[in-house]
């Protein structure tokens, strides 16, 4: 009988002892604390996701948290409580397009391609090494453009931006300053069918360095193809909306392009050739849908 009573309580002070380790390393690490968290945002997050909205639209959780239960946010000719509802006398916005379509790609890679990221993660203004960029971002850029064979990034800078139309308007900005040699503006000159923020942005900003000029092959027949005036040439490739490969039209010491390559993708066009040009713009929403993270 003793010999029992002495077993288990060897029993129980192993076992006591192999819990306190436990709670003591998840204490110590943040595990226990780790996994608590991260387990109620995943719940919140599928919670939300999980509701389908009658395939018209979509649950928010930004909407869910605001007004206190899930809220479906309808496509555009549907509305009510879960998007079912369908508006016959509907007009369809063909103005511009929304990345939309890679949804379903997303949804269904929910697993592999969702991120959990706490409240204090990179809050500092810059890094630990002094910089504004992130390294492993611009690594990870140069490897995506290799791997797809569609951008030589050796020897280039790269330069962030709030979506490529910002990027746009700095590109179009610098390149008058710098060029401009006399008191007449840079011209802006784009291929038709252009991009219609190519002008609207363009003179909206009425700047006394660059003015937009209209189309390129007008310029071109009115100048010979060569111009001696500061030109800035916009070249849209594969092109928006036609989908045609472009390459500059104008030639001159004082021409200078920027190649917008927002569709310039496997998922859009053929790739003949890596695009190795000067200056050269890449968009986020393009290459993965995410539009609204407004990533150039």
């Amino acid at each position: 009988m003793a010999q029992i009573t002495s077993f288990n309580c060897s029993i129980f002070l192993s076992l006591s002892v192999i819990i306190n380790l436990l709670f003591g390393s998840l204490y110590l690490h943040g595990g226990w604390d780790q996994q608590s968290w991260t387990k109620s945002a995943a719940e919140e997050v599928e919670a939300v996701a999980s509701v389908s909205c009658s395939g018209h639209g979509r649950v928010s959780l930004e909407r869910s948290i605001l007004d206190g239960k899930p809220v479906c946010e309808c496509n555009a000719c549907y509305g009510g409580p879960d998007c079912s509802e369908f508006s016959p006398e509907c007009v369809a916005d063909a103005d511009s397009g929304d990345p939309m379509f890679l949804e379903p790609f997303w949804v269904k890679h929910a697993a592999s391609s969702t991120i959990v990221v706490p409240g204090w993660h990179r809050m500092s203004y810059e890094y630990n090494d002094g910089s504004l960029i992130l390294k492993e971002l611009d690594t990870q850029i140069r490897k995506l453009h290799s791997v797809i064979g569609n951008a030589v990034t050796e020897g280039r800078f790269i330069i962030f931006g709030v979506g490529s139309t910002q990027l746009l308007h700095a590109a179009v900005h610098a390149l008058s300053t710098t060029t401009s040699d006399s008191s007449s503006p840079s011209r802006v000159v784009a291929s038709a069918p252009y991009y219609p923020v190519y002008r609207e942005q363009t003179e909206f900003f009425n700047s006394e360095d660059f003015k937009f000029n209209g189309d390129t092959s007008l310029y071109k027949i009115n100048n010979g193809g060569y111009s001696q005036e500061n030109v800035i040439e916009i070249v849209t490739s594969p092109n928006n909306p036609d989908g045609q490969l472009k390459k500059a039209l104008l030639q001159g010491p004082s021409v200078n392009t920027i190649n917008d390559y927002a569709y310039y993708w496997p998922h859009y066009t053929p790739i003949p050739a890596p695009a190795d040009e000067d200056l050269m713009l890449f968009t986020l929403s393009k290459l993965t849908g995410h539009g609204g993270s407004r990533f150039g």
